[in-house]
Parts: C-alpha cells; structure tokens; sequence
C-alpha cells in the first residue's frame, strides 16, 4: 500500500508546521463551525465526495485542540473522539490529498480506534485537506470504506476540488456572519447615535425650558465673545434681544451697562462676560444696566469660562441676580440704622435724665414724708389728747369735730406712711438669696397684728422648690398683699387667706388667694397704678369714700415695684369661689 500527494500541493500552501498551533485553532474557532447544527449544503457536499470515491462513508473532520469534531457525515453517524485517536489529525501537516489503499498497513495509522475497531473498521481512507485563505489546515474532507480501494487521478483531483468547495463554503458563511455582526453593530451604533441624539435634544429643551424659567439672566458667548444665549430674563432687564453678529467691544455701549456707581459707563474689558471669556473671577461682580428710556437695574453678576475636553475655551457664561430691591433695602436700612444710633445717643441721655430724676423725686418723697409725718403726729397726738382731757366740755358738737379732724389726720399719717413705703421699694438695696417664705409669712402676720386676729391664714408650700428673693422687699410684699386680703374681707363669710409657693418653668411663684369681695375683671390691670382704688363689685359703701374701698391706692403699685425688681411679673384672677388671687412669678438668678 502506498500513499499518493499530489505534486502541485506544495505550490499552493505552506506546511502547517511552519506556523503555530495557536494561530492555526484561532483561525478555526473564527468560523465558529464547532458544535454547529447540521449544514444541508454540507452534507450535499460529503455525499458528493462519498459518490465520486465509490465509497458509503464519507465526512467533514475539524481538528481541535483536544478533538476531533465530525462536522458532516454520510453513510455512519458522526460523532466527536480524541484528538490523538484521529486519522486527520495524523496527516493534518500534509499539504494535499492523502490517499491510503489500506490503513492497516501504514504506520501512520497503526493503533488508531478507527483502525483496529474501537471506533470503526477503516481500510480505505483518503482525505483532503481543508486550508483557509492564510494557509491555515483547519481538516479535512474524508471518504472512507471497510474494504481496500484504489482511487484514480481524477478522482483525486474532485476530492481536492470539493475540498476547495467547502472551504468557500465556510468562507462564504464567514464572511456572511461577519457582515451580519458589522450590520448588528452598525445598527447598535445607529441606535446609539439615535439615543444620544435624542438624550441631547431633551437636554436641550430642558436646558432651555430651564433658563425660560428662571428669574435669573443668563448670558452665553462663543470663543469669539459673540452671544448665544440670551434668557427672557435677560431680554426683560436688557430691554432688548441678543445681536449675535455685534462685536463684543460694543456690549457695553449697546446694552446700557454701567458701573456699580450706577454713572460710569463700563469699559469693554470691564463688562463681565469679557471678563469671564479671559479667564477673570467673576463672582458677586456688580453692575447697573440702564438702556435708554428704562429704569436702572442693578445687578449681581456671576460667570466663568467654558472649556471643552481639551481644555480650550470655547466661550463664557455669565447669571445676573436682580439686586436692586436688595441694595434699597439695606440703604434704608443703614439709613435706619443711623438715625436708630442717633435717637439712641438721644434715648440713652433721656434715660440718664430720667433716673436722675427718679432718684431725686424718691428722696423727695422720703425726706418729704418725713418732714410731714414728724409735726403730723404732733397734731395726732394733741388732738387725741384734746379729746381724753376737755371732751366732755366740749360737747358733742365740739368732740364730733375734733373727731373728723383727728381721723383725717391720721388717715393724712396712713397715706405719708404708704408713699414712704413706696419709696422705699424703689430705692433700698437689693440682694436675692434663698429665703423660707413660711417664716417670713410668720413675722408679717405678727406685724400685722389685730388685724389678722378673725382672719384664717395658711401656707402651703410645694416641696423641693427653690425659693430665691429680696428678703427685706419680699416681706414688704407679702405685707401688702395679705393686708390687702385681710382688709377688703367679704362681710358674708369668714376671712381665708392662703399663701402658696410653686415650681413655674426655671422660676417660682408666689400666690396669695383669698375668699374676699374681688376685683372687677375690667379693673384687674388698672389696679396697679398710683393711687388706683377698685370699687367694690357690690357697690356697697366703704368709709367715707362711699363705694370706694378703704386704702390709698399705692399698695399694690408698690408690689408691682418689688416685684419686677425682681424680674418678675405680677397678676390678678378671680379665686373660684369669690375671692382674689394675685400670683407673683420669680425667675431664679435674677440680680437686678
């Protein structure tokens, strides 16, 4: 047996050792013809191939890195096996047709499975090899039989032919593919392209619905400083559309733009789009833009260049905040301002004046009260004894007279003794410190003496709360406040008087409630005043005032002194009941 190569195969490819195994599986996996499903073409072909050898089997062998792929079979079912089990991998070098009469009986093909019956029974094998265009060997195409066979030149040279056949064939369906890939990826980018086009218009019209939108100028120029965006805002404050053909040295001139003094015309280099476009800061950059027949608007201006991925300009952007309302209000504010620090200096020698003069109507009225109380006892104290020692030679006429004398005498003492009182409020010193107001209640009910005597007085003190005061000023207090209650008791009903101390937020409260006649609502505010006296609500007669209460209305004006030293304030409710509740709060720390 012998094996037959045609002569003209090594004029029409290289040997396949001359180039490597990797580019030669690369090229064959570039036809993506492994694991592919059953061609008709190609088996047209290998049925060709098995009726020109006279032989029932023929196939398509690709040779892959590890086996042995049967692409097309006819006459027995094709399958995949070993590489070094291949018949076509050990003669994948040959350069052209491989006749074989008898398999058996070369070496080649000694213990191959298809030889000895593992896998088939060969005898006859012949095969063509399938070489790409770069003189890659990717197989071949194989006619086979069971028994010896001899093929002749022209059976030879059609074998050689349909190889050649299969091989355009592939390269057909390469190319095919290829193009398909190219029209998928030329669609892909279409698409693409259509997105992006899309993408951009949509920005655009975002871009500009936004600046239609907005209440800021916007003003764009390109590298050459011509305009290219002008909002309607800007439009509005310039009075006027954008000239994109107007040379940028003439902004200034045709738009009306001026300095932050609202008078000096702005140079070209000055205005601010020019000063952005050349890479100046433009940040807060104030400017006036009067056109002729409008009214001046001020604006604050904010740019910068605009560079493209190589970094060259490519033009400037400049936003204009309308400021002009905010520049008037901060002028009059500032002009405010100083006519407040004006009539401050004004106010603060008024106040100056004012306690000056504080101070001495309180040593007026000490010194005065003392003056007067001095030859005012004197008197008291004749008349009561005018009264003890010629009363009965006076009669009753006379002694009634002495009488009125004597009680407007000492009620004249009561009231000189209340505006002491009052001035001392005022004037006496001041040190808050922790006090127990059990105990100055205490010594104020022992001042008040007989008049507390049928009156029902109590404490009730909540526990853990921190009492801060004036001791002197606070007992001054409580002694107005429960005289008061004492005094204008309801003649209907015992006399109850209850002191109460609470926690109010960062403070204390003090609360005298008692069950006496009230004070009307529309005279709980009025009540604190000089010399205010609240009528009764019953309009019954009190004294010789008629329906006035007894007192001279300063005691309550002095507890409303004493305690807003104390940084306090002071008020009347109604107790439920019947009855007047005066609650005093005290914010702890308080110095003066």
């Amino acid at each position: 047996m012998s094996a037959h190569v045609h002569p003209r195969a090594a004029d029409r490819a290289p040997h396949l050792s001359q180039r490597p195994e990797t580019a030669r599986l690369a090229a064959l996996h570039g036809y993506a013809l492994l694991d592919a499903p059953a061609d008709p073409e190609l088996d047209a072909i290998v049925r060709i191939a098995a009726a020109i050898a006279g032989v029932p089997t023929a196939t398509v062998n690709l040779i892959d890195a590890h086996r042995q792929c049967q692409l097309s079979a006819v006459g027995f079912t094709g399958r995949d096996s070993a590489r070094a089990e291949s018949m076509c991998a050990r003669n994948l070098a040959d350069p052209d047709v491989v006749h074989v009469p008898d398999a058996r009986l070369d070496a080649r093909y000694a213990g191959s499975a298809w030889v000895d019956g593992r896998l088939g029974d060969v005898v006859f094998y012949a095969s063509a090899p399938l070489v790409t265009p770069d003189g890659h060997h990717l197989g071949s195409l194989c006619v086979f039989d069971e028994v010896s066979h001899e093929l002749s030149a022209g059976q030879v040279d059609r074998l050689r032919d349909l190889a050649g056949i299969v091989m355009a064939l592939l390269e057909r369906r390469k190319r095919h593919r290829e193009q398909q890939q190219l029209v998928a990826e030329v669609e892909e980018q279409r698409e693409l392209a259509v997105l992006t086009l899309t993408e951009l218009q949509t920005r655009e019209e975002f871009t500009r619905a936004l600046l239609d939108t907005v209440d800021v100028a916007v003003v764009a120029c390109d590298a050459q400083g011509r305009l290219t965006v002008f909002n309607p805002t800007a439009r509005a404050v310039h009075g006027m559309d954008a000239d994109p053909g107007l040379p940028s040295t003439e902004h200034a001139g045709t738009y009306g733009l001026f300095a932050a003094d609202g008078t000096t015309p702005l140079a070209a280099g000055d205005v601010p789009l020019h000063r952005a476009l050349h890479g100046q800061s433009v940040r807060g950059v104030e400017m006036v833009i009067a056109p002729t027949g409008r009214d001046p608007v001020r604006m604050a201006c904010t740019g910068r260049a605009l560079h493209d991925e190589d970094g060259a300009v490519i033009g400037a952007v400049v936003a204009m905040q309308d400021i002009t309302a905010d520049r008037a209000r901060i002028l009059a504010l500032e002009e405010a301002g100083e006519q407040l620090r004006s009539q401050g200096a004004d106010l603060a020698a008024a106040v100056a004046d004012l306690r000056r003069s504080n101070d001495e109507l309180g040593n007026l009225a000490a010194v005065a009260s003392h003056d007067l109380a001095a030859p005012l006892t004197v008197v008291v104290g004749y008349l009561e004894l005018v009264l003890d020692v010629h009363g009965q030679a006076l009669g009753a006429e006379g002694s009634g007279w002495i009488g009125t004398a004597l009680r407007a005498a000492q009620r004249m003492q009561g009231l000189i003794e209340a505006v002491l009182e009052h001035a001392r409020a005022d004037s006496t010193g001041f040190a808050a410190r922790p006090v127990d107001v059990r105990d100055v209640l205490t010594h104020v009910v022992e001042d008040l003496g007989a008049a507390c005597a049928e009156a029902e007085i109590t404490f009730d003190g909540a526990p853990g709360v921190a009492t801060h005061a004036d001791p002197v000023l606070l007992r001054q207090l409580l002694q107005n406040l429960v005289g008061n209650s004492v005094r204008y008791r309801s003649p209907d009903r015992p006399c109850r008087v209850q002191v109460r101390v609470s926690a109010a937020g960062r403070g204390w409260e003090l609360a005298v409630v008692d069950n006496g006649r009230g004070i009307p609502a529309d005279q709980r505010e009025q009540v604190f005043a000089m010399f205010a006296v609240a009528p009764t609500p019953d309009g019954a007669p009190e004294g010789a005032g008629g329906v006035r209460r007894p007192g001279y209305g300063i005691g309550l004006a002095t507890c409303q002194r004493i305690v807003e030293r104390h940084g306090g304030r002071i008020v009347v409710e109604q107790t439920p009941g019947g009855g007047a509740t005066l609650r005093a709060t005290f914010p702890v720390g308080h110095t003066e």
